[in-house]
């Protein structure tokens, strides 16, 4: 089955959407409650076919285990982590892309200009930890070389990010001003002269 896009929607597009998305999550989603709730309803919702209406009935957060949240995004973190690093050797990147694949949390997809791609599904029941690499799997399988060439974590506020132009020096824009990371190996007094 191949999905066809919406009019207008570009298949590269809808992929950035589910970079910024995994990005989103990994860089900014905390033990709040709050911030995992707005990231499902909005940067995840945003770009997931639901192959079903979601039957959940709300739950009291009373009932929830204190620190409970904090493991569960901890450990979805961390499995995503290590998932990309899978993602980023050129070897182990094609197993990540079967093995996405093969989970059933993505549908082929074609926009009106007839571009392939992928898009992920939402699930009734599924783990956190595959809803985010659905998103990550829908855009490695278009652009697995800027995973291999260009994903990094800026080695200043530890955040996720692609930059080809950066990723040498492992510093993300938000922190190039720095001149010090402008000439590597030089020092600002170096610099000044």
């Amino acid at each position: 089955m191949i999905l066809a896009l919406p009019r207008g929607a570009r298949i590269e597009d809808f992929a950035n959407g589910c970079r910024s998305a995994a990005l989103d999550f990994i860089n900014r989603v905390s033990a709040d409650k709050a911030v995992l709730a707005d990231w499902l309803r909005g940067a995840y919702a945003t770009h997931v076919v639901a192959v079903s209406a979601m039957r959940t009935r709300r739950i009291d957060s009373s009932g929830v285990m204190p620190g409970a949240l904090s493991k569960l995004l901890t450990h979805s973190r961390l499995e995503v982590l290590s998932a990309l690093e899978l993602a980023r050797d050129p070897i182990e990147g094609v197993a990540f892309g079967y093995s996405a694949l093969a989970s059933g949390f993505l549908y082929r997809a074609r926009d009106a200009e007839g571009r392939e791609g992928w898009v992920p599904v939402a699930q009734p029941r599924m783990r956190l930890t595959d809803r985010v690499l659905s998103l990550v799997a829908a855009d490695h399988l278009l652009r697995s070389h800027d995973y291999e060439m260009a994903m990094f974590e800026c080695t200043r506020c530890e955040m996720l990010v692609f930059d080809a132009e950066r990723v040498d020096g492992r510093v993300c824009a938000a922190h190039a001003s720095d001149v010090r990371e402008l000439v590597k190996g030089a020092s600002r007094r170096a610099i000044a002269g």
